[in-house]
């Protein structure tokens, strides 16, 4: 072999070796048009947004906290952006004033979905990010009132999911007023959703289920718990939680047997005597879900005094629905609250940016549109999971939380 062979054995190695790693996993067969790298655009997003869930030991099916997580989702990713379906949020911008958004911003999406789309370049080899756990933990601090669940549940191998209803006796001996409520679950990766009510001396409203005034706390994975200054719920001495959890295995951990035992916990206001006002429950139902020939399903509430909106919530809806709530004052003026596309097992509270005033007369109106007339039927036939195998009312309900609205000035 010749010294110019030989000179020209090394330069091809050399230049194969500088191909194979400029080259990155997935690339080989996709043009790099992102100007966006994982590394230094698109992880400080995921961490930032999407860390709650989207980590290893969270609730959703997959981790995308390392470049070899986010990878082969990549598809995946654009497709839910796109859709609207992730980050999970209901509502509709635009419409009405809703505080809290859960969604990425322009240029959030922008980033995501230009590295998506091309080449998913994953930037330095030689940087390291760094290592992102789940954060199981309270959000608030530490609660006033920690109730652990009263026994370890276990959500079967041969199950996926389930529905459980918990009863917490509170302790307290006289009225106290709870200014927020969550939960630290035990084992992140299945507690899907939460209700959190009190319960009712009365027992269940009519059709099984607590009466919506009672429902403290919707509670979701990573969503934050939203104290309101100056307004709080009545929890009287004595008085009962029910926790109703939806147990959710992801496809990691189908045909293995897991178990849970979650923690409510409860915050109190520090001065309930000092301009704290009880936060009130205003159920909207429908007498009878029954969809018109349109498919509409339409309902109302006249408000029998003065009050100010300050949340709303979907108690008893079914999902991959749209719906509008708007308020008709008596002087005919419309006001927007709100409008929702919703998704089976992302209810929530919905907070109003500012307090909604709404004067007695005051007509909430409720339209629902169903591509499916026969989903009504489907949907409220029965709750699913053995403790609440009760049947469910065929009428759709959302709660209205409301203060009294400050008395009107008096003419000098």
């Amino acid at each position: 072999m010749t010294i110019s062979t030989v000179r020209l054995t090394v330069v091809s190695a050399l230049i194969v070796a500088g191909i194979a790693v400029a080259i990155q996993p997935g690339e080989a067969h996709k043009a790099i048009t992102s100007k966006y790298t994982y590394n230094d655009d698109v992880f400080p997003i995921l961490r930032d947004r999407c860390a709650s869930c989207h980590v290893a030991g969270g609730v959703a099916p997959m981790s995308l906290m390392t470049y070899d997580d986010a990878f082969p989702w990549a598809e995946s990713i654009r497709a839910e952006l796109v859709a609207a379906h992730m980050p999970p949020w209901n509502a509709d911008a635009g419409y009405g004033e809703i505080a809290r958004a859960h969604t990425l911003s322009p240029k959030e999406l922008d980033v995501i979905l230009t590295w998506a789309t091309g080449g998913n370049p994953r930037g330095s080899l030689d940087q390291k990010l760094p290592v992102v756990e789940l954060k199981n933990e309270w959000k608030l601090g530490a609660p006033d009132l920690a109730l652990k669940l009263p026994a370890e549940f276990t959500l079967a191998a041969d199950k996926m999911e389930d529905w459980q209803e918990f009863t917490l006796a509170t302790g307290t001996t006289d009225t106290r007023w709870v200014r927020a409520v969550d939960l630290l679950p035990g084992t992140p990766s299945i507690v899907r959703s939460a209700t959190i009510v009190v319960k009712s001396a009365a027992g269940p409203a009519a059709g099984g289920g607590p009466a919506p005034e009672h429902v403290l706390a919707l509670w979701l994975p990573g969503q934050e718990p939203a104290p309101h200054d100056g307004v709080a719920f009545k929890l009287p001495g004595g008085a009962q939680l029910g926790v109703r959890i939806h147990y959710k295995k992801t496809w990691q951990f189908e045909g293995k047997a897991l178990t849970d035992r979650s923690t409510v916990g409860v915050y109190f206001s520090q001065n309930p005597d000092t301009g704290t006002h009880e936060l009130l429950s205003l159920p909207i139902e429908s007498a009878a879900a029954a969809a018109g020939a349109d498919h509409v399903v339409r309902f109302s509430q006249t408000l029998g005094e003065d009050v100010q909106a300050l949340a709303l919530s979907p108690d008893n809806v079914p999902g991959n629905i749209s719906m509008q709530v708007e308020a008709v004052k008596p002087d005919g003026s419309r006001v927007p609250m709100i409008r929702l596309n919703t998704r089976a097992d992302w209810d929530r509270r919905y907070w109003f940016e500012r307090p909604v005033t709404l004067p007695r007369g005051t007509r909430v109106e409720v339209t629902a549109n169903l591509e499916d007339p026969d989903m009504l039927s489907a949907a409220f036939t029965s709750t699913p999971g053995a403790a609440a195998a009760q049947a469910r009312p065929s009428s759709m309900r959302l709660t209205l939380n409301v203060i009294p609205a400050p008395p009107k000035p008096t003419a000098p």
